[in-house]
């Protein structure tokens, strides 16, 4: 079984997948900077729903971004630990994916800007929105589509394990941290 979380948006979502593709469980709920709180009481809805535990996953499934740079972390340590304490491996996908992989994607950044994914190019950002094309995605006016966990019942074929250890987040600019002006010393 797959234990699928999606955390890179406002809306955070947990899928329970068979191998196959069929699903199982798939909740989703607006988070708001309440991520972890809100991702942990759906998986325990999740494992009951699917009468199994942590331990029968064999494989942890993660939101990769782009997104919140907090909210993206949430899943992706999520996904990390709990496959490290199990023994199981993980897979990612990117946010632009869970949303759809044949249709340009669209997704806030900060600022007013977006990150764009159009099919067979890189993703970028800008200030501005496409004009004279379909496209799905969040953050902008009209624009409901988010990140789902339950997406990875239709990329499983192309997603490729790996440990814990190598599992990380897709960074299409690099996060605005600080470092401390202090270092700590051993």
């Amino acid at each position: 079984m797959i234990l699928a979380i999606s955390t890179s948006s406002p809306v955070a979502s947990v899928a329970l997948i068979l191998k196959s593709g069929e699903i199982l469980f798939s909740e989703s709920r607006l988070s708001r900077q309440q991520a972890s709180a809100v991702t942990m009481e759906m998986i325990e809805s999740a494992l009951r729903a699917g009468s199994t535990t942590l331990s029968q996953i064999s494989l942890f499934a993660a939101d990769t971004g782009p997104g919140s740079f907090t909210g993206v972390r949430v899943g992706i340590v999520l996904a990390k630990t709990l496959a490290f304490v199990h023994g199981a491996q993980c897979i990612g996908a990117d946010a632009f994916d869970l949303v759809s992989k044949d249709q340009t994607v669209v997704m806030p950044s900060k600022k007013g800007e977006f990150f764009v994914r159009r099919i067979g190019e890189e993703p970028y950002r800008t200030k501005d929105l496409p004009t004279g094309e379909d496209f799905k995605g969040f953050g902008f006016p009209g624009g409901e589509d988010y990140p789902l966990a339950s997406g990875f019942s239709r990329l499983l074929a192309q997603c490729e394990p790996e440990t814990p250890e190598a599992f990380a987040p897709m960074y299409l600019i690099e996060p605005s941290i600080s470092l401390p002006k202090r270092p700590f010393s051993a």
